[in-house]
């Protein structure tokens, strides 16, 4: 039988009838889940790259050459993910397109990510429905659940998943929930191993593979985790803080101060890396390095001792004794109880031959009952024997106090005579007492005898002396002469 249709309408007709139904109806093909994947995949990696806005303009190309194709919409809404900007485009592009799974499944996800669980259920059952076989849905289900405190059912869901699609993404949610159930760490290791050899663009997969090495005791394993983080995200400064550990266990020192130091060009000043860049600059011996760096640490670190007590050795190893003084004494303010920092100050001024200086130390030394120096005990009795002490402190009226400490001067001046037969000179010594009689400061107003041990005797004997109660500021004056010859 013959058509009565013109030739030109039966081509059209056929045309029509040979077209995909998608086509026909003016919706897009659905791309494979494997492609799509990949896609994000490229998004993430040009979100860790700083290159979004390069991908964002090839998407929107993509999308005037095939407008209706909605999935370059779809990845350059993800190109924003979570932000409410990237919801609101795919609550837009799924209404224009119900059946495509994509845009539900990244609502599902921000849900999560957003902490909104039950308003993410929706979204991925609704996913689930447009393809029952659809790999991802299962994925999204898994972070669910995750989110919901369900381990062991985010582990099914995330290896069913992989069942059906092997997909890096689903490896790394695979490797990461593993990480966090005690005695599975070597698989966790495992899947995330296999997850960034497929796609090396992840830090948070890098950085929990390194870490489970570290803990494994796999130092090359872990460093070479650390390195691509450190190579993938460059500016990351806790990534150079990280790779630091890694090469310091791995007993590469040279390589940790190198991560140090981009750590603290890169604005880095948490204690525990500035004291451990110290200690591998201590390492390598590199005292000056040593040096900057714990100047840097006491900066941020205000409690512990211990870095000045550092740099106090090492500014006496330079000569400079004043500087390692002062160090000393900053160190001694942090830790007061602590009689090996006195006793350090102390010995440190017998060397200047600073006799009274060197006495302060060793009684505040005796003082502190924490980390007690045998040897201290003697090497002060021996300084007190040298000024000459009394056993006794005087007590009284000032001018009694003034007698007792004449005699004691007297007979150390005498003595002192012997050595310096041309000693002569004038001492005024002002005393400020408080209300209970107690002597709160010695101060030397003159002094043209110029011998330490005199001085140092005077004031420590006006120091120790009991005076009556009531505020006072007595002041003490001597002059020394020789006896006629």
């Amino acid at each position: 039988m013959m058509s009565l249709l013109p030739p030109r309408v039966l081509l059209l007709l056929s045309l029509v009838l040979a077209a995909p139904a998608s086509a026909a109806s003016g919706k897009s093909t659905q791309p494979a889940a494997d492609e799509v994947m990949g896609m994000l995949r490229k998004v993430e990696t040009a979100r860790v790259r700083g290159t979004l806005r390069v991908l964002d303009s090839d998407l929107e190309e993509q999308g005037r050459t095939r407008p209706r194709d909605l999935m370059p919409r779809v990845y350059r809404a993800w190109l924003t993910f979570p932000a409410d900007t990237c919801w609101n485009e795919l609550k837009a592009l799924a209404t224009l397109e119900p059946e495509n799974p994509w845009p539900h499944l990244g609502m599902g996800l921000i849900y999560i990510r957003w902490g909104l669980l039950s308003e993410a259920r929706g979204p991925l059952a609704a996913a689930k429905r447009t393809s029952p076989d659809f790999a991802p849905a299962l994925w999204g289900e898994a972070l669910l659940l995750q989110a919901e405190g369900k381990p062991a059912e985010a582990e099914a869901r995330l290896r069913e998943s992989l069942s059906r699609l092997d997909a890096p993404q689903v490896r790394t949610a695979l490797g990461l929930l593993l990480a966090a159930k005690p005695g599975r760490e070597a698989e966790a290791r495992a899947e995330l191993s296999r997850s960034v050899d497929a796609w090396p663009e992840q830090p948070e997969a890098l950085r929990k593979l390194a870490s489970l090495a570290q803990a494994a005791k796999d130092v090359r394993a872990a460093a070479s985790a650390g390195e691509k983080l450190v190579a993938l995200k460059p500016a990351d400064r806790e990534a150079h803080r990280l790779q630091a550990d890694l090469w310091f266990a791995a007993s590469e020192k040279d390589k940790a101060a190198r991560s140090l130091e981009r750590y603290v060009e890169l604005g880095g000043a948490e204690p525990g890396a500035l004291s451990l860049l110290a200690r591998v600059y201590a390492e390598l011996s590199r005292p000056a390095d040593e040096e900057k760096a714990l100047v840097r640490l006491i900066d941020v670190e205000l409690k512990d001792a211990q870095p000045h007590l550092r740099l106090a050795e090492l500014t006496e190893a330079r000569g400079d004794a004043a500087a390692s003084e002062g160090f000393l004494v900053k160190a001694s303010e942090r830790a007061p109880e602590r009689s090996d920092i006195h006793v350090r100050r102390a010995r440190l001024c017998m060397k200047q031959e600073r006799w009274k200086d060197a006495l302060v130390s060793y009684r505040a030394a005796l003082a502190a009952p924490e980390r007690k120096v045998p040897e201290a005990e003697g090497e002060t009795a021996d300084l007190v024997r040298r000024f000459r002490l009394p056993a006794t402190p005087a007590r009284g009226a000032s001018d009694k106090i003034y007698n007792r400490v004449s005699l004691g001067l007297v007979a150390l001046y005498m003595e002192r005579l012997k050595e310096l037969p041309e000693l002569k000179g004038n001492l005024k010594l002002g005393v400020q007492v408080d209300a209970s009689g107690k002597a709160t400061q010695v101060s030397v107003l003159y002094d043209s005898l110029g011998d330490p041990f005199i001085a140092g005797h005077a004031y420590f004997a006006f120091l120790d002396a009991q005076y009556p109660p009531g505020q006072d500021e007595p002041v003490f004056q001597y002059v020394f002469r020789p006896p006629p010859r």
